[in-house]
Formats: structure tokens, C-alpha cells, sequence
């Protein structure tokens, strides 16, 4: 029996033009969104569909972009993807997550934007190889980083409360620390080139925009991620995982 599909989503008021776009590619494949609403004055009547369950940073407290993952809260069990309101997903999107997990009895995370670092690690931003959502691969791989904007997991393999991180905005690199300090692999997942779709890129108030001016902070817990063990990778699965066949 196929677990709930259940998706986390941040947004903001400057986003009003992408968001309803990301919802649309994304309500036809899920039995329920999380939406957290980031100061939002009043619901916007694009969350209206049933769905959706509004969370506002008034009620849940300023969370920022980790507040895409407060649905992890609930104590269903439940497949979880994490997205982002700025990007347009295929119709097989959860379908090919989901199947993958699959492969892997559940016991990894997997996702499509992905990233590895570089030894000496001095910095975030610079030692880091990007294995963009965008860029075809043609084999899984294991990774240290998985963007939260492409994700997915069982909530009975990783569950946690993101109320309890001490940073904000840091979503991806904070993920990895949980996943990794609870033996759990970040799998990166084959897939044709533009399988994800941009709905806007470079914008003024992205978090990556904010990072580029200022990593210290990022390179310090990108140091503490690389300072502990990779978990072992499952044996099984890898050979039938294809972008074809995932």
C-alpha cells in the first residue's frame, strides 16, 4: 500500500508570480502541501485548494525558508518531498522520487539538485562541485549536500523537528548534518537534462544571493558535515536505477 505523499513548500509575498505556478505542477501528485506562508499578511487565494495546509510565520514563528519542512511534524507516516516555489515540476515527478526510494527500501534520501565538496574545504560556495537540477546524469550517485527544492524521504527512515535548528535560511546544509548524523545517504537520482523546470533564477531576495556575499557561516557547518563519517550506501538498487527506468 502506497504511503501518503506529502510535500513541504516555503513561500513569500515577492513570490506571488512563481508559487501559484509550482503549486499547480505540484497539487495533481500529492495528498497534501504544506505551505508556510513567510510573512504573509493574509493567505493569498492561490492556497485555497484543500489540499493545502497554510502554516503563517505570525502562528509557527519566523522559520524563513526552513519553515517547508514544519509538516514533518505530523504523526502520519508518510513519504516527504520537499520543493520550492520557484520551480515547475513534471508529472512524474513524486512518481519517479517515490519508485527510486523504492530501489533503495526507503533507507536514503533522494533528489536531483546535488552537490559534493572539495578537500581542503576553505569555502562554501567555491569548494563545492553543483550537480545542477537542470544538467542531465546518467547514474545515481551518492552526494554530501541534496537541495531541499528536489527531495524525498520516508518519515520512518528521517524525522525531525526544524524548529530546534539554530540557523535560518540554511535549509540544504542543515538537512545534510541530519541526515548524515543519523547514518542516513544522500542519493543523487539519474535524470534527462531540464527534467525540472525554472521559474525564475538569480532572483534579488534568493538565499543563494545572500550566501555569495557572506559564507563564513555555511563553510562552518559545511566543515562540520565533511568531519563526519558518510554513511555506507545501500548495494542494492544501483544497477536497475536509470533516468529510463527510475
Amino acid at each position: 500500500m502506497r504511503l501518503p505523499r506529502v510535500a513541504g513548500m516555503a513561500t513569500m509575498p515577492s513570490r506571488a508570480e512563481t508559487a501559484p505556478r509550482a503549486l499547480a505542477s505540484l497539487l495533481p501528485q500529492v495528498d497534501r502541501l504544506w505551505l508556510f506562508l513567510d510573512r504573509f499578511d493574509e493567505i493569498p487565494d492561490y492556497a485555497g485548494d484543500e489540499r493545502i495546509r497554510s502554516v503563517r510565520s505570525q502562528d509557527a514563528g519566523d522559520l524563513r525558508a526552513n519553515g517547508k519542512l514544519v509538516g514533518l511534524e505530523e504523526d502520519e507516516l508518510c513519504t516527504f518531498f520537499g520543493v520550492d516555489d520557484d520551480i515547475e515540476y513534471p508529472a512524474d515527478y513524486c512518481a519517479t522520487l517515490e519508485a527510486s526510494l523504492d530501489h533503495f527500501d526507503g533507507r536514503v534520501v533522494v533528489g536531483s539538485h546535488a552537490a559534493i565538496f572539495m578537500e581542503p574545504l576553505e569555502s562554501y560556495s567555491r569548494d563545492m562541485k553543483v550537480l545542477h537540477r537542470r544538467s542531465g546524469q546518467t547514474r545515481a550517485a551518492g552526494v554530501d549536500l541534496l537541495g531541499s527544492d528536489s527531495l524525498a524521504f520516508r518519515t520512518a527512515t528521517l524525522r525531525f523537528d526544524v524548529r530546534e535548528w539554530p540557523d535560518l535560511n540554511m535549509v540544504d546544509l542543515s538537512f545534510a548534518l541530519e541526515a548524515r548524523r543519523r547514518g542516513v545517504p544522500l542519493v543523487m537520482l539519474p535524470r534527462p537534462a531540464h527534467w525540472l523546470s525554472a521559474l525564475a533564477e538569480n532572483q534579488e531576495d534568493a538565499i543563494w544571493t545572500a550566501v555569495l556575499r557572506d559564507d563564513s557561516r555555511q563553510t562552518e557547518l559545511a566543515r562540520e558535515l565533511v568531519s563526519l563519517p558518510r554513511p555506507r550506501l545501500p548495494r542494492n538498487g544501483w544497477r536497475r536505477l536509470s533516468y529510463r527506468s527510475a
